[in-house]
C-alpha cells in the first residue's frame, strides 16, 4: 500500500504531524476542490480613498436574465480583489465604490464592469489550461450597472445587501495591509493548513504582502518569504532585530502548497502593484528553505518585466537541488501537494529558475545549515529536514556572491547571530 509507506518517509523526516492520514484526506478533498473550480482576478486601479469599494463576480444568464450564482470581496487600496468560481462560462466581474455606504450598490455610485473594446459588458474568459482568468479596469462615475444585472441579483437570494448575496469563495488579498503578528491566521498552525490546504486555505486566510509598519517612503523594503508549512512566526528574530529606521519588513502570506511556478508569478504580480502604487525605487528579499525556489523565480520574473528596483537577495537553508521525499510523494503518496512536482530533483521548475544568472544583477548571498539527524530518508549530511548537498547545489552557488555554512538545523539557522549580522551587512550594501 503505497500511502503506509510514504506516510512513514514523511514522518522521518518530521513533515507530517501525527495526524498524518488526516492531512491526505484533507489534501484529497482539496486538489478535488481545485480540479472543480477557476479563480478570476481583477485590479481596480483607481478605488476610493473616502469610501469603501466592493468587488463582485456575478454568473449571470443573459439570454433568462438570472443570476446563478454571486460572490462579493472588499477592496483594498491597491484595488485586487478574486473569486473561486464553481462554472466557467457567463462570469462577470465588476466594482463599484459605495459612496452611500449601504452595501449596495447605487446608480450614482462610481462604477467598473468587465467589457470588450466597444465598452459592453462582457463574461471573463477562463483560460482552459491554468483555469484562471485576470482583468483590470477603472472606476468611473459614467458606468453604469447593466439595469437588469442590477435587477436579476437584487432578486438573487432576496438579499438586500451585497454581503447577503455572497457565496463565500472570495480570496481576500491584501497587499500593505499592516499586520497583527499575534493574530490566528499568521499562526505556525494555519501555516500548516496552506501546505495541507493549499485550496481553503487563500479563502479563509487570505494571501498577499503585509507590512509590519506603515509605508515610509525613505525606509527600502525588505521582503521575507518563508518556506513549504511555513508563517510570518519564522521570522520573528529578523523581524525584532531589523534596523527600522532604515527598513521596513514585508512578508509573503501564501499557501505553501501550490506549484511554485504559480506562487512566484503571483508573487511577482503582487510586487509589481506596490510598485506602481508607492513608488519605490529599492527593495530586498530574504527567502528560508522553499522560500527561496519562490522568490528565485519571483526575481527572474520581475527583471524579465524590465524591472530593476531589487538590489540584494538572501537565502537560508533553501533545497535548490531538490528533495528526495518530494520524488517519493509523487510516486507514492495517496495525494499528492502540489509543490511537490516541483520540488523532484531535477524538475523542470528547478531547471528554469536557473536560465538567467543573478551576479552582477542581483548579489545573492546564500547560507546553509549542516547539524545533521540520523534519519534514513536523508543523506549523512543534512540539516535536519534537507541535504547540505541540496543546499549546496552547484547552480545556486555559483551564481552566489557568497555561501557560508553553520552548524545549525532547519529552524535555529534563523536565529543565528552571524546569519543575521552577515544578513544585515550585505542588505546595507556590505
Amino acid at each position: 500500500m503505497k500511502g503506509p509507506r510514504f506516510l512513514t518517509i514523511l514522518a522521518a523526516l518530521g513533515i507530517v504531524l501525527p495526524s498524518g492520514c488526516a492531512n491526505f484526506r484533507r489534501l484529497g478533498e482539496d486538489l478535488k476542490f481545485i480540479d472543480e473550480t477557476s479563480i478570476v482576478t481583477a485590479h481596480v486601479k483607481n478605488t476610493s480613498k473616502q469610501h469603501q469599494t466592493f468587488g463582485l463576480v456575478v454568473e449571470w444568464d443573459r439570454e433568462d436574465n438570472k443570476v446563478e450564482s454571486a460572490d462579493f470581496a472588499e477592496v483594498g487600496p491597491v484595488g485586487v480583489f478574486g473569486f473561486v468560481v464553481k462554472e466557467k462560462d457567463n462570469q462577470y466581474l465588476m466594482a463599484f465604490s459605495d459612496r452611500n455606504d449601504n452595501g449596495r450598490y447605487d446608480s450614482s455610485d462610481p462604477a467598473w464592469i468587465h467589457s470588450d473594446s466597444s465598452g459592453n459588458p462582457v463574461p471573463v474568459r477562463i483560460d482552459p489550461e491554468t483555469d484562471k482568468a485576470r482583468v483590470e479596469g477603472s472606476l468611473s462615475s459614467s458606468t453604469r450597472l447593466p439595469n437588469d444585472l442590477v435587477e436579476a441579483a437584487r432578486e438573487f437570494r432576496g438579499a438586500r445587501t451585497t454581503e447577503e448575496a455572497a457565496t463565500g469563495w472570495s480570496i481576500p488579498v491584501d497587499l500593505g495591509t499592516i499586520a497583527d503578528l499575534d493574530a490566528p491566521k499568521f499562526s505556525s498552525e494555519r501555516g500548516s493548513q496552506g501546505y495541507w490546504e493549499p485550496a481553503a486555505y487563500p479563502m479563509e486566510t487570505g494571501i498577499g504582502i503585509y507590512f509590519l509598519q506603515k509605508y515610509e517612503p525613505n525606509r527600502t523594503p525588505v521582503l521575507f518569504v518563508y518556506g513549504a508549512a511555513g508563517s510570518p512566526q519564522d521570522w520573528r528574530t529578523f523581524f525584532n532585530k531589523i534596523d527600522r529606521k532604515k527598513y521596513q519588513p514585508w512578508f509573503f502570506h501564501y499557501p505553501t502548497g501550490r506549484r511554485l511556478d504559480e506562487l512566484g508569478s503571483s508573487l511577482n504580480r503582487a510586487v509589481e502593484l506596490l510598485q506602481a502604487y508607492y513608488g519605490f525605487n529599492k527593495m530586498h528579499v530574504v527567502a528560508h528553505s522553499m522560500g527561496g525556489l519562490v522568490s528565485r523565480d519571483f526575481i527572474v520574473k520581475n527583471r524579465r518585466d524590465g524591472n530593476r528596483y531589487i538590489s540584494r537577495y538572501v537565502t537560508i537553508s533553501t533545497p535548490w537541488g531538490g528533495q528526495d521525499f518530494a520524488k517519493s510523494g509523487v510516486k507514492h503518496a495517496p495525494s499528492v501537494v502540489p509543490s511537490w512536482y516541483d520540488m523532484v530533483p531535477g524538475s523542470d521548475f528547478q531547471r528554469d529558475i536557473f536560465d538567467d544568472k543573478l551576479k552582477g544583477k542581483v548579489p545573492h548571498l546564500l547560507f546553509y545549515g549542516h547539524r545533521a539527524k540520523r534519519s534514513f530518508t536523508l543523506p549523512e549530511e543534512n540539516d535536519g529536514t534537507v541535504s547540505v548537498a541540496s543546499q549546496t547545489d552547484e547552480k545556486a552557488t555559483s551564481d552566489a556572491v557568497g555561501v557560508h555554512g553553520y552548524d545549525e538545523d532547519h529552524v535555529s539557522i534563523l536565529s543565528n547571530d552571524d546569519v543575521l549580522r552577515r544578513t544585515f551587512r550585505h542588505l546595507d550594501g556590505g
